[in-house]
């Protein structure tokens, strides 16, 4: 386990779900720079990864879990991310590591 801020300074990216970024995935630019800024934290935060998630992380969870509403543009940002996934697995035969991350971002619930 680390700290979120270690996530932070990474910056994500999905190459089999958007080769040509996220933008020309269909994402906004600002929507675009959202996710690959706080992909990597999300993507820690669902994966139970992170030593100190803050009170806003721990809703982002609920966001990701369907059992709460997108409230900031960071968890508005990442719902679009996860249905442009999402649609991109239904019509892609086979799962790959990227799509089962998203699957299991898509599935998991908060503790």
């Amino acid at each position: 386990m680390l700290p979120r801020e270690h996530y932070l300074k990474q910056a994500f990216q999905d190459p089999l779900n958007f080769p040509d970024g996220f933008e020309a995935g269909g994402l906004s630019s600002i929507q675009a720079r959202l996710v690959r800024k706080h992909g990597m934290l999300i993507s820690a935060l669902v994966d139970d990864n992170v030593s100190d998630p803050t009170p806003e992380d721990l809703h982002l969870l609920k966001v990701i879990a369907n059992q709460g509403a997108p409230k900031t543009p960071v968890e508005q940002a990442w719902v679009k991310y996860l249905s442009l996934v999402k649609a991109k697995q239904a019509s892609r035969p086979g799962k790959s590591k990227s799509t089962k991350t998203a699957d299991k971002a898509l599935e998991k619930k908060p503790s």
